[in-house]
């Protein structure tokens, strides 16, 4: 399967599976958003491993994540490609002690 295309992506919180937003994946790049918020990043995949690094900028109220609302953080993404999921934990840079569940869904191929 190709990992170019578009994918909705979710964090397991406090009340299950939450919608983070979605993202577009092609070639190496990530470009998404949300509500209130926007991403910029990178990605990697090889075999069935995949990286993620994410600029994450609130253009609306900041959500609290990692115990901080700062309007702007970089997050890594770590995981496996499962068909046509990715399941695997994102955390800060830097800090990876501490990590959420996080898993994106595609949902449609590049045009």
């Amino acid at each position: 399967m190709s990992i170019a295309g578009l994918w909705t992506s979710e964090m397991y919180g406090l009340q299950g599976w939450e919608n983070a937003g979605v993202l577009v994946l092609n070639d190496g790049h990530a470009l998404g958003g949300g509500r209130h918020h926007y991403s910029i990043g990178t990605y990697t995949c090889s075999g069935e491993h995949f990286s993620m690094s994410l600029s994450i900028t609130y253009h609306g109220p900041a959500r609290t994540l990692f115990g901080s609302s700062d309007k702007k953080l970089s997050l890594n993404v770590d995981g496996q490609v499962e068909g046509d999921q990715i399941h695997g934990s994102v955390f800060r840079a830097g800090s990876p002690t501490l990590s959420l569940a996080f898993r994106l869904t595609k949902r449609a191929e590049m045009p």
